[in-house]
Parts: structure tokens; sequence; C-alpha cells
């Protein structure tokens, strides 16, 4: 149950990234069916990556997890790139795919420290419901 309520959460924040950097960037074109493709092959391709760079983050410190959350951030973004119809979702320009990352990666950074407390939250509440507490 948590880990579906992990995905809505995140897919929920991925979109909601995708549409500032696609505001913010000329060269990131986004169309509503490419936001929709994009954001669930997003998350699903992130979501997939993360359990490997935990893994490798816990072998190789601290300069791994900030190395490596921006390394799944790109690999995320590219493997959207080529699964997604070009005229759907595409980056394009070193300096877009540059600062695309970063911004989605900055969120991304920004979610994962409330993303506990959300899943805690929504997990504890329904929890409550079902006892009869």
């Amino acid at each position: 149950m948590k880990w579906g309520i992990r995905l809505v959460l995140a897919a929920a924040a991925n979109g909601v990234l995708f549409m500032i950097a696609a505001v913010l960037f000329d060269k990131f074109n986004l169309s509503f069916t490419g936001w929709l493709i994009g954001t669930a092959l997003f998350t699903l391709f992130t979501m997939l990556l993360r359990g490997v760079m935990a893994s490798l983050a816990r072998k190789y410190a601290s300069s791994a997890t900030f190395l490596g959350g921006v390394a799944l951030t790109w690999v995320g973004l590219l493997l959207t790139d080529l699964f997604t119809p070009r005229e759907n979702f595409f980056l394009e320009g070193v300096g877009t795919w540059v600062f695309v990352t970063l911004i989605v990666w900055v969120g991304t950074v920004i979610y994962d420290q409330v993303d506990d407390r959300l899943i805690d939250a929504v997990h504890g509440r329904s929890k409550g419901r079902s006892t009869g507490a």
C-alpha cells in the first residue's frame, strides 16, 4: 500500500516539475499527451533506478548521493525522451538538458524531504479509519 501511495505522490510531483520546466524553457516541448506519458514513464524509470542508486550511495557515501541523484534524474529524462513520441515530449539543446535536469532534480530533493511524512500521514489516517479509532 505504501508503494502505491509513494508512486501516486511521486507522479504528481514529477508532473508539476515537468510543467514548471516546460514553462521556463522554450526548447522543452511538452504536449498534454507528452506530459501524461512523460510523467508516467519518468516516475516509473526513476523509481526503478532509485534502488540501484541507493545501493551505490551506501557503497560510495555522500558524493555519490549528489552525483547519483543528478545522474538518476538525467537518465530518467533521457529514457522518457527516448520512449515518448517526439511531438509530445522533446528536450533540445545542452543548456535545456542541463537546466531541466537540475530543476527536476532539485524538485525531487524537495519532494523527498516531505515524501515520508506524507506517506506516514496518509497511511496513518487510513489505518485510523479502518480500526475505528
